[in-house]
């Protein structure tokens, strides 16, 4: 088996030189240098399959659906709720939410967007029809009781509990709201005939070659956007996409390839752009008694035994940031001072001692083609050896991967991650909560862990879900159902001519923002 110094040796001379200093924001400029019109290209690596906020999934289609509809809120820059269709809210009791539409809403088709129009949105996103047909948004507001349209600018929101971060969803395509009108006129068809309120309107969509978007004239934030047009173009392939931010063809590139970033930086010809915290990285146990992860000691031990800034310099080239909880950068709610733990192979070896699983051990972990988590899993598999557990990496592809966890048959999962969402209860409540299905497919249970999660929900201060916010990751920590290790970076190319450009913490592009200098 190869060793974890080996592995290393191998592998670190191509991570070599490749720890990065964070970039600092793009600068910004004063509103009389900008300039109007002109078309922005973007190479995005897939296709955004469908513009319907209550069915779209994938990075690129929440970005395309957002420019189209815009969202009833948006997250600030220090990852706090912030106004957008919704102009001011107020929270009378732990389970009523009054939102207060802007004035004079209206959407690309003439109609109006008011309060009538938001019920019909969220009713339809909690319609069985729609979760049956594949919608995908109903589990983000569950907790919703009632919606009623006050008038024409006030909406009403009961909750079934206290819910203080229940608004959150609403910042991403949950949030859009599409004309009730469209939706009657196509009904499933929706999706490739979106029709919302925002900064640009859909005018052309060809399926894996190009969608283009025109400037919304009518657009409530007067002024913008700069842009008269957005034409994004899937190239799946890294090399290729790169190669036409080079050439000129485009002026923005997602997913800028993680072993050329330190070369790329040094480049007149291309910005790049880092942002810190787009995904939060775990190794996940099952605690199902016909697995090792059965023993919290056997668990424990891994969180002494990986070797973090060997993870961050092997597996992602030295960028991003090494993570120890689930409380990602760009969170009011992350402290960039905790770190619990460094590795420490004799507390690990002690703590395998005493676990009470019995030796030889032997773990089955399967692995999707995806080259990250595979420099990732090789250097867990090698640290596993030390400790004198043979973790056998089996190749599978994502529908047998997403099967086997689902099905609560993974002993160990090397693929763990999280995309980034605004309040960590997004995510933590589904992974650690008993009710939460990543905790069923762990077979985690943990009553005080619970307790936590429905007492920040119930926290009305920032300050007092910060307290218990910190105790969740103190106590995730010690059960080890999930070992963390990483805060992994979305990395974006810019030509020299994009002004503007603001990287989002979601990694969705905001268009709206953005001007070409020339």
């Amino acid at each position: 088996m190869l060793t974890r110094r080996a592995f290393l040796k191998a592998t670190t001379a191509s991570a070599a030189g490749a720890v990065l200093v964070p970039r600092a924001g793009l600068a910004q400029v004063a509103p009389g240098a900008i300039k109007r019109g002109g078309t922005l290209t973007a190479a995005i690596f897939a296709d955004p399959l469908s513009f319907d906020p209550h069915f779209t999934g994938n990075l690129q289609g929440r970005a395309a659906t957002r420019a189209i509809h815009d969202t009833l809120f948006r997250v600030s820059a220090q990852g706090r709720l912030a106004p957008g269709l919704v102009e001011s809210w107020e929270q009378p009791d732990d389970r009523t939410f009054v939102l207060r539409l802007r004035a004079n809403l209206k959407f690309q088709d003439g109609t109006p967007l008011d309060a009538a129009a938001v019920k019909f949105n969220i009713d339809r996103i909690r319609d069985p029809k729609t979760t049956a047909a594949g919608g995908i948004r109903a589990g983000e507001i569950s907790t919703l009781d009632t919606v009623e349209a006050v008038d024409a600018r006030t909406v009403k929101l009961a909750l079934k509990s206290p819910f203080a971060a229940f608004l959150f969803p609403f910042t991403d395509v949950t949030g859009c709201i599409g004309s009730p009108a469209a939706f009657q006129k196509w009904g499933a068809d929706y999706g490739l005939h979106p029709v919302g309120a925002g900064s640009f309107r859909m005018v052309e969509y060809a399926k894996d070659s190009r969608t283009a978007l025109e400037k919304n004239g009518d657009y409530w934030d007067k002024g913008k956007p700069y842009l008269d047009r957005v034409v994004l173009r899937p190239i799946p392939t890294d090399s290729t996409r790169l190669a036409e931010l080079r050439a000129g063809g485009v002026h923005l590139a997602e997913a800028l390839p993680l072993q050329d970033v330190q070369r790329l930086r040094q480049s007149k010809e291309i910005v790049v752009s880092e942002k810190v915290g787009f995904r939060w990285e775990y190794f996940g146990f099952n605690l199902a008694e016909a697995y090792p992860g059965r023993s919290k000691k056997f668990r424990q031990a891994f969180q002494w035994a990986i070797d973090r800034e060997a993870l961050h310099q092997v597996a992602y080239f030295g960028t991003g940031s090494i993570g120890y909880d689930g409380i990602m950068p760009g969170s009011p709610f992350h402290d960039p001072s905790y770190a619990p733990f460094k590795r420490d192979l004799n507390m690990a070896k002690k703590l395998i001692a005493e676990s009470g699983i019995g030796a030889p051990v032997t773990i089955q972990a399967p692995l999707q083609p995806d080259p990250v988590k595979q420099r990732a899993g090789q250097l867990f598999q090698a640290t596993a050896a030390e400790l004198g557990v043979k973790v056998s990496i089996e190749q599978i592809d994502s529908a047998g991967y997403r099967d086997q966890l689902r099905a609560g048959k993974m002993a160990i999962d090397l693929f763990g991650w999280w995309g980034y969402r605004p309040d960590p209860d997004q995510y933590l409540g589904i992974l650690l909560h008993s009710s939460g299905s990543y905790a069923k497919y762990h077979s985690y249970s943990n009553p005080k862990i619970d307790e936590l999660i429905l007492a920040e929900r119930a926290a009305r201060t920032e300050a007092e879900r910060r307290k218990v916010f910190r105790q969740i990751s103190e106590l995730m920590n010690e059960d080890a159902v999930y070992v963390p290790w990483h805060y992994s970076s979305d990395f974006k190319g810019l030509h020299p001519s994009v002004k503007g450009f603001v990287h989002a913490q979601d990694a969705i592009t905001h268009f709206d923002e953005i001007w070409l200098e020339s």
